[in-house]
């Protein structure tokens, strides 16, 4: 019965990332998603808002949960997203420095 249940909590979880998103993965305990450039020009425009895009995209899903809640805890959602975002800066820039894609093609972004 154990099997049937993680067989289908898979079926369940495997169509969100088969549209682009990554998994969240926990990473000297913190929350954390690989966000991959590997397919953007990001000597373009387009390629680096697409990228920003992304990032911010795995951000939310890091740091935010539905429902109504208490301001303090929004807060606290909206200091984990800026700090997530703020986790990939460097990685962004080192990318652009570089003038070509990394050979991974991948940023972490985490979530503290």
């Amino acid at each position: 019965m154990q099997k049937l249940t993680a067989l289908l909590a898979g079926l369940v979880a495997m169509p969100a990332f088969a549209q682009g998103e990554s998994p969240v993965i926990v990473e000297g305990g913190v929350p954390t998603a690989v966000v991959s450039y590997a397919d953007l020009d990001l000597g373009s425009p387009n390629g680096l808002a697409t990228l920003n895009g992304r990032i911010n995209s795995a951000a939310s899903r890091l740091c935010f949960e539905g429902g109504r809640t208490d301001l303090a805890t929004r807060l606290s959602w909206s200091r984990c997203f800026k700090t997530a975002v703020a986790s990939a800066k460097p990685q962004i820039d080192r990318a652009l420095a570089a003038k070509t894609l990394a050979s991974s093609g991948m940023i972490k972004v985490a979530a503290r």
